[in-house]
């Protein structure tokens, strides 16, 4: 296994320019000042909070180019005890305004993404996931959007916390065993260019950003999320994957609207009724009703 030269030209380049001691001293600075905003202790301005998250994402972090394939997604809405009749309803926000959506785990105010929980496992361990994504509480129904990545396309995302991963060996199960082992030999190179303090804050970072993306969601810890979408998708990247809230260790994402439109095939809606729920992503549901068809031209769900 190689490493792309581009990546060892970048991390050349890091380790000759970047100053170990500065990089470790602005990143636990910054990390400090916003865990204080997120837990009330001190108010940023947005333009601080823009000007941090900026400096620790686009100047500590290194993303690598190993697009994802073949992915498969859940996305669930509260549909209050009707269905649905549009796909439109279940996919990203189409009509926005300066303050709708409001600001979320990644999108600013006005910003639209896809959320969705990340199937894997041949279970209902993605399903139990997305609908405690989306607040599901006990005699809620549900509609379940499920969706695939179009056959021969590339998703690009952005793995939040991988760094940690590798450091402690721990390969999430949503990664083939190819793609984090490239990031191990990434890692490899890295530790044996970068001084120790270097190497220090970028994965001080990585554990940041990790960790706020894990977080119970509030209007402080959103102003700093959304900011860090906003470097993280701009343009070169098709998403963000990340560690759901309720469920540690199980993948959702967050896609731009327009991978959504290029990349994904949506398939079918099930309506979904709670039973219980016992907490975290833990509860019993029964299925009501599914979709026999999608009409691609109206988005029209045939129940």
């Amino acid at each position: 296994m190689v490493l792309q030269p581009q990546l060892i030209r970048l991390i050349d380049k890091k380790a000759r320019e970047e100053c170990g001691d500065t990089a470790l001293l602005y990143s636990s600075t910054y990390i400090f000042q916003l865990n204080d905003h997120i837990n009330g202790t001190c108010k940023l301005a947005n333009h601080e909070i823009e000007a941090k998250v900026d400096y620790l994402a686009g100047c500590l972090t290194i993303t690598l180019d190993n697009p994802l394939q073949e992915l498969e997604l859940l996305r669930a809405r509260l549909c209050e005890g009707r269905k649905f009749n549009s796909i439109d309803d279940l996919s990203y926000i189409k009509l926005t305004t300066d303050s709708f959506p409001k600001a979320g785990r990644l999108n600013q105010a006005g910003e639209a993404l896809f959320y969705a929980s990340v199937a894997v496992k041949q279970d209902d361990t993605a399903l139990r996931v997305v609908l405690s994504e989306a607040g599901a509480k006990e005699l809620d129904r549900l509609d379940v959007l499920r969706s695939h990545q179009t056959t021969g396309s590339d998703l690009n995302l952005r793995v939040i916390g991988i760094w940690d991963q590798v450091r402690r060996d721990e390969r999430p199960y949503y990664l083939s065993k190819d793609i984090f082992d490239y990031y191990k030999k990434a890692r490899g190179y890295m530790v044996q260019k970068f001084d120790t303090k270097l190497l220090s804050a970028y994965e001080l970072t990585d554990r940041f950003f990790a960790d706020i993306l894990s977080r119970k969601g509030s209007e402080s810890l959103y102003q700093v999320t959304s900011a860090l979408g906003c470097v993280f998708m701009d343009g070169k990247t098709d998403g963000v994957l990340y560690t759901s809230v309720e469920a540690k260790g199980e993948p959702v994402v967050a896609l731009l609207p327009s991978a959504v439109d290029t990349k994904v095939e949506h398939q079918f809606v099930c309506n979904v009724f709670i039973q219980e729920c016992y907490s975290y992503e833990f509860c019993s549901y029964e299925t009501i009703a599914k979709t026999f068809s999608i009409e691609k031209a109206t988005g029209k769900l045939n129940w």
